[in-house]
């Protein structure tokens, strides 16, 4: 059985005009503290705020240890808080590792280690687009 779709047949979503490109609701990405944080549920708005700072370059892997720090300044880097979102992220293939070439040499604790930085792939992006576009009932914006 194949499926046909109408032509004159709108989407979930119908037609969006193209909007600015999404930007992180948060002012800079958390870091962690030294102490250990309780384990809380996920929040998907912090999903689209991980997305939008991995499109500004904020999140990378340290060296091949497949930890997630935060780049701040392009030069310093320290442990992110959303390590578990931007692992599964990766996991599902909304981000991807940059080519070896883009590997940038950051101050991590007292040394400069090597951390590679996240990209989105396409679906991270169309998956941004689609949460940027989407408001909350009764905002009028």
């Amino acid at each position: 059985m194949t499926r046909r779709a109408n032509r004159d047949q709108l989407g979930l979503f119908g037609t969006v005009d193209p909007s600015p490109p999404p930007t992180p609701g948060r002012q800079c990405p958390p870091v962690r503290d030294r102490k250990k944080a309780n384990g809380g549920s996920g929040n998907p708005l912090v999903a689209k705020d991980v997305l939008a700072e991995v499109q500004e370059g904020h999140y990378g892997l340290l060296d091949d240890t497949e930890k997630v720090v935060v780049i701040e300044d392009g030069e310093r880097a320290r442990p992110a808080l959303d390590e578990d979102i931007v692992h599964h992220l990766v996991a599902n293939g909304y981000l991807t590792r940059c080519a070896p070439g883009h590997t940038m040499t950051c101050v991590y604790g007292i040394k400069r280690r090597p951390v590679l930085p996240l990209q989105l792939t396409r679906r991270g992006r169309d998956m941004l687009q689609r949460w940027s576009n989407l408001h909350p009932l009764g905002d009028t914006k």
